[in-house]
């Protein structure tokens, strides 16, 4: 299973989008994105990421 945390989801956030629109999506993901899960990945279309972007954004800190 591929996951994520909700901390690292909400850094790229704040660095594609700046961090008033982090602010106001912190609440949404749940701690642990899990990218198997269709519920989470398509909560994560909607904060405008992709499992394979956060991925390279991420890169190491996965």
């Amino acid at each position: 299973m591929a996951a994520i945390m909700k901390a690292g989801a909400l850094r790229v956030i704040r660095r594609a989008y700046g961090p008033d629109r982090a602010e106001s999506v912190a609440g949404r993901p749940p701690e642990r994105i899990d990218l198997d899960n269709a519920a989470h990945t398509r909560l994560l279309s909607e904060l405008g990421l992709t499992p394979d972007g956060l991925f390279d954004e991420l890169g190491a800190e996965l």
